[in-house]
């Protein structure tokens, strides 16, 4: 099921493989600073 969010509401806690290998958990960011959240088509994507 997608969890749709609007603009200014707190992202739900997820973890993501890095492309420079390690794997992130967005708790673990915000514990440490401010997080920025950019999504984006990828290239070769029609969008």
């Amino acid at each position: 099921m997608i969890q749709l969010i609007s603009a200014g509401e707190p992202a739900p806690e997820f973890t993501a493989a890095g492309s420079d290998g390690p794997t992130y958990r967005l708790r673990s960011l915000l514990a440490d600073s401010h997080v920025l959240l950019l999504f984006y088509p990828g290239n070769d994507t029609p969008g």
